[in-house]
Formats: C-alpha cells, sequence, structure tokens
C-alpha cells in the first residue's frame, strides 16, 4: 500500500507539472502539421549539402516520430533526392518535433532541450555526409528497386501526422489535429509517466550511481545500450531520462539515453532498410550508437 501510494503520489505530481507543456508542444505540432506544405519543402530537397541541411530542419519540425515521417522520406526518394538527404532527414526527425523539444525543456531543462535540437542538427548533416559518400557504391548498400507510389505502413500506435497529404483529401483543421495528437500521444505520455514513476519509487536511490558511476565508461555504456530494444513513441524518452537523473545517473550518460532511446527503435529500422540498403542499415544503427555515445561525452563535459 505504501508502494502504491508513493506511486500516485509521484505519478499526479509529474504529471501536473508538465501538462500545460505537453498541451502547448500537441498545439505547435498541430499547428505545423496544419500550415507548414509538406509538398512544398520537398520540391527543395534534391540533393547536396544545402539539401541535406533543410532535411535536418525540416525533419525537426514535422510533427511525429520518426516511424511516422518514414513516408515524407520515400517522397523524397521518389522525388529525386538522393541518400544524403533521405539519411539526414530521418535522423534528425525523432530528435527534434516541437512537442519533444517543448517537454525536454519542461522535464530536463533547456540545456537539454538546446543539446538536442543541436544534435539533431549536427547529426544530420554528419549522417547525410556519410550516405552521401557511400551512395556511389549503391550495389554494396543492397537498396532494393523504388517502391510504387504508395502510403508507407506506419508503426503501431505512432501518431502519423507527419506524412503529406494525399491528392484530393480535405484541407486539415488545426482543432481536430491537436485532437488526434492528444489521442495518440497522450497514451504514450501517461505510460512514459507511469514507468518514470515506478522506478523513481522502486529503485533505491543511489543504485544507478553505486552499481554503473553516475558518469562512468560503463554508465555511457550502459545507456546507449539501454535505448536499442526500447520502442519510445513521441516523448515518452524524456519521463524516463528523468527518473534515470533522479536516481543518479549523470547528465552525460542521460543524454545518450535520450537520443539512443529515439533513434535505435526497431520498427523504424526495419522500415528504413527500404531507403539505404541491409548493409545501409547497419551503418545507420552504427552510427546512432556512436553518435549518441559521442554526443552524450560532449554533453557530460560541457556540464561538468
Amino acid at each position: 500500500m505504501n508502494w502504491l501510494h508513493a506511486f500516485a503520489f509521484e505519478f499526479l505530481r509529474l504529471t501536473w507539472e508538465v501538462l500545460p507543456w505537453f498541451l502547448g508542444g500537441a498545439a505547435f505540432g498541430a499547428a505545423l502539421d496544419v500550415w507548414l506544405n509538406p509538398e512544398f519543402a520537398l520540391r527543395h530537397l534534391r540533393g547536396g549539402w544545402l539539401s541535406m541541411a533543410k532535411a535536418s530542419m525540416l525533419g525537426m519540425l514535422m510533427p511525429g516520430c520518426a516511424c511516422a515521417t518514414m513516408p515524407m522520406a520515400e517522397g523524397m526518394r521518389r522525388k529525386g533526392a538522393d541518400l544524403g538527404t533521405v539519411a539526414s532527414f530521418l535522423l534528425a526527425s525523432p530528435l527534434g518535433s516541437p512537442h519533444t523539444i517543448v517537454l525536454t525543456w519542461a522535464m530536463l531543462g533547456w540545456q537539454f532541450a538546446a543539446a538536442r535540437a543541436l544534435a539533431g542538427l549536427a547529426g544530420g548533416m554528419a549522417i547525410g555526409a556519410v550516405f552521401l559518400k557511400l551512395e556511389k557504391n549503391a550495389a554494396w548498400l543492397g537498396i532494393p528497386a523504388p517502391a510504387e507510389e504508395k502510403k508507407s505502413p506506419c508503426c503501431s500506435g505512432c501518431a502519423c501526422s507527419g506524412g503529406a497529404e494525399d491528392e484530393g483529401e480535405a484541407p486539415k483543421k488545426f482543432w481536430p489535429v491537436f485532437a488526434d495528437i492528444i489521442k495518440e500521444l497522450g497514451k504514450y505520455f501517461a505510460i512514459g509517466m507511469a514507468i518514470a514513476s515506478a522506478l523513481v519509487v522502486s529503485v533505491p536511490q543511489g543504485f544507478i550511481a553505486g552499481y554503473l558511476g553516475s558518469s562512468g565508461p560503463l554508465a555511457y555504456l550502459a545507456a546507449a545500450l539501454a535505448g536499442v530494444p526500447l520502442y519510445v513513441c513521441e516523448g515518452e524518452e524524456i519521463p524516463l531520462t528523468l527518473s534515470f537523473i533522479k536516481l543518479g545517473l549523470g547528465p552525460g550518460p542521460a543524454f545518450t539515453f535520450l537520443l539512443g532511446s529515439v533513434g535505435t527503435c526497431i520498427p523504424t529500422m526495419i522500415m528504413s532498410q527500404r531507403l539505404i540498403g541491409r548493409r545501409g542499415l547497419l551503418v545507420y544503427a552504427a552510427f546512432w550508437l556512436l553518435f549518441a555515445l559521442g554526443a552524450g561525452l560532449l554533453f557530460g563535459f560541457i556540464s561538468a
């Protein structure tokens, strides 16, 4: 009974603290979804360094998780964008959706939010450069033949509001889109809060620092690997990161977990193979792990 009471108190306290930010982020995401024209953006994403920078910024502006933005990535490829542009978009999209940046600021502080946004831009450009180089060996990457024009499947549970509208589809309106985002993301928001609250009241204080070290090499490695099997969607990683910080994990490893858990989600990886090939997928996954570790180390050094 004491555990249930502590869990309920922590859950309500945490939810009450960040709910206004969640609603504000959802409103911002809905506004972008309604008024940002994906087709206009796609026409400016053909290839080259400038295209990769635009793709990274667009990926961070589009509401929806990495699975939800997959249709746009396919659209870029069909319209002639190079692999560098597509890879930049794929990496940046889960890192900087508007509501996740707002939630990161609310729960983890402006330093985490700013670092997350910068990581999305820098990481998008870096992986774009890698795939721009690899595109010369398309046969080695194992890229399949271009798919027919059709909608990409959406990962289970994600709000697929980030793709382009179908031809002839009625224009989107703000309140229905806002309601859809709340409906789809609310359950994941609640699940993330519940898991975070359970961790805070179940794991003894100092457990992580005592067994892994708050910011030692083992803490970074564990944080990077812990995010791989997790399937987080639309901000679930933020309360989880907060719970690990409360349990003694340092800022650097926490930032590694924050990035790695959204970038290595298995459904996204499987769908990405269609665009970047079998070996390209291995390169993409390896880059994500190294990127999360490197960004965490840099963030830890700056925060020290």
